[in-house]
């Protein structure tokens, strides 16, 4: 694979399969079966050709002496886990939360704005693009997920703090939460989470967009009509209809900020 692609270098497992080559050709089938078909029939309801790369190719086969999966020189998370963090983010005396509003209750659209309660402001929209038109142009596809949480009376219960099972369970990954931040509990439990693929209905929440051709076209009338409204920002998986990692999305978050302080729209 090193004659062949370099070293450090990553190539998708779709590309990895075209290869007239007996021992790739080996390898490919293998990586395939172990790793993505059941894991993405699972996660998506769907096989990894009808998905393509859009999916498959965001976990390309690593070539590299270093068993890290990610190079990034910085890798971290905020030291006390995501949830302090909110709570501080949101602690603040220019913010205020309101929980449980319907959004069509409270967004309005008149003559290429948009408003809030009736005042107009800089909206920054992070929901579900088809829910915020009223479904206009028909439902957009999403996956959703089920949670199953255990606390189980023991230090340890897996070597990582995320391990996926890509084959013979329902569920995807168990996540294991006190191995992110180091935590020591005094009764020495610890925190597991499963994770269960499911299709997206109504009253779940939606996590996935489905990156088919259908539902860009669709999205694509949805991002259009928003285009309309110049103080109204999307940004995120479900407004974007992207399927965005942690990293890409909060990048993506700093860029629209810095944006909107400048009047740069």
């Amino acid at each position: 694979m090193i004659e062949k692609y370099g070293e450090n270098t990553k190539v998708t497992i779709s590309k990895l399969r075209e290869e007239n080559d007996k021992d790739l050709e080996k390898l490919a089938d293998y990586v395939y079966n172990k790793v993505f078909l059941n894991y993405t029939k699972k996660q998506w309801d769907m096989l990894p050709e009808e998905l393509g790369d859009k999916v498959t190719g965001r976990v390309p086969v690593y070539i590299s002496y270093d068993e890290r999966y990610f190079q990034d020189k910085y890798q971290y998370m905020p030291k006390k886990g995501y949830t302090n963090l909110f709570k501080n983010m949101l602690n603040h005396p220019n913010i205020t939360v309101n929980l449980n509003k319907k959004i069509n209750k409270e967004i309005s659209f008149k003559k290429g704005k948009v408003l809030f309660n009736n005042e107009e402001v800089i909206l920054i929209y992070t929901g579900c693009i088809d829910e915020l038109f009223n479904y206009k142009f028909g439902e957009l596809e999403y996956r959703s997920l089920r949670f199953d949480f255990e606390n189980v009376k023991k230090e340890s219960f897996q070597d990582a703090a995320v391990v996926n099972y890509p084959n013979d369970n329902d569920f995807t990954r168990i996540t294991e939460f006190k191995k992110f931040t180091k935590e020591k509990c005094k009764s020495n439990n610890t925190t597991i989470v499963r994770e269960y693929p499911c299709k997206f209905e109504k009253g779940l929440i939606p996590y996935y967009p489905i990156p088919l051709s259908r539902c860009e076209e669709k999205y694509k009338k949805y991002y259009n009509e928003s285009l309309k409204y110049k103080n109204l920002f999307l940004i995120g998986r479900l407004a974007e209809y992207k399927y965005y990692n942690m990293d890409l999305v909060i990048n993506s978050a700093i860029e629209l900020s810095n944006k909107i302080v400048k009047g740069d729209f």
